[in-house]
């Protein structure tokens, strides 16, 4: 991804265009391809394996899912205006990929619209309960909010896809946006308890945007974990206990779990001397 330092290539060069091409793959199409390599929808139903034509088609919806979840995202940005720079753009776009991706190995089918803006939602709304998170103009950073709602998809990646197989009897979208807030005011404590004296505002929102990385992966783990125990419990003792909570499971067990390895993430980073040979210099930190 380039940073935020860089100009916008001139698109009339040979040579910016194959930039772009190779930006593009990169950024939208891998993901999509990898996704349709690794859990095409035949096998997963049971049915024999793709055709090249099934996979073109698959491939498209994916790409018109994308598409759509990307366009949702810049709606009120002003996406075609020539302030939101070419980082912004393919931030978005890749972030909106990913997001796809994940639903489609979880579901084996795309993003429908609705299911596309409801996700959109999630980041349009969070982004105006946590404004600190948001760069301001004078900061060397893409300086929009799409820089916010892009970090935004890139946690929620794994966490789709968690949620998309199992809600614990509730609903997906609502699930996801309790999710996803409780990520973005953890990791927003647990930074400002481990941001150095003295930080910018563009490194400490640095650090908090990979501590919400971070725990958008424990949360998955802690997820995946519950619904696993729910799982392999005894036929019986899982009816009662589903029946005991109207079969709305508490989620009291992912959130402790969560809670401790956060803790334990946080305490550890109190530890780290990060080694100067695997420092980051501002060419390499929005890459």
């Amino acid at each position: 991804m380039a940073d935020g330092s860089r100009q916008t290539p001139d698109l009339t060069s040979a040579d910016a265009r194959l930039q772009t091409l190779l930006t593009a793959f990169r950024q939208v199409g891998m993901p999509l391809l990898q996704v349709l390599t690794e859990v095409p929808a035949a096998a997963q139903q049971g049915g024999p394996p793709p055709t090249p034509g099934t996979n073109i088609e698959q491939f498209s919806a994916l790409m018109d899912s994308t598409i759509v979840l990307d366009q949702a995202l810049a709606l009120q940005l002003g996406a075609g205006d020539n302030e939101l720079s070419a980082w912004v753009r393919w931030a978005l776009v890749g972030a909106s990929s990913q997001v796809v991706a994940s639903n489609y190995r979880a579901t084996g089918r795309a993003l429908s619209a609705d299911e596309a803006q409801q996700i959109a939602n999630i980041a349009v709304q969070l982004q105006e309960k946590f404004k600190a998170q948001i760069p301001a103009g004078n900061e060397p950073i893409p300086n929009t909010i799409a820089t916010f709602r892009a970090k935004m998809m890139e946690t929620m990646v794994p966490v789709i896809g968690a949620v998309a197989q199992y809600s614990f009897g509730r609903a997906e979208h609502g699930l996801l946006a309790e999710v996803a807030e409780r990520l973005v005011k953890t990791a927003d404590q647990v930074t400002r308890a481990l941001a150095p004296a003295g930080s910018t505002p563009e490194q400490w929102r640095l650090l908090c945007w990979n501590v919400l990385r971070a725990a958008g992966q424990i949360y998955t783990e802690c997820h995946y974990a519950e619904a696993d125990r729910l799982l392999y419990m005894n036929p019986e003792e899982r009816a009662a206990y589903f029946a005991q909570h109207g079969n709305i499971v508490p989620m009291t067990q992912v959130w402790q779990s969560f809670n401790q390895r956060m803790a334990m993430l946080a305490t550890l980073a109190t530890y780290l001397e990060v080694p100067a040979v695997a420092q980051l210099d501002a060419s390499q930190a929005w890459q």
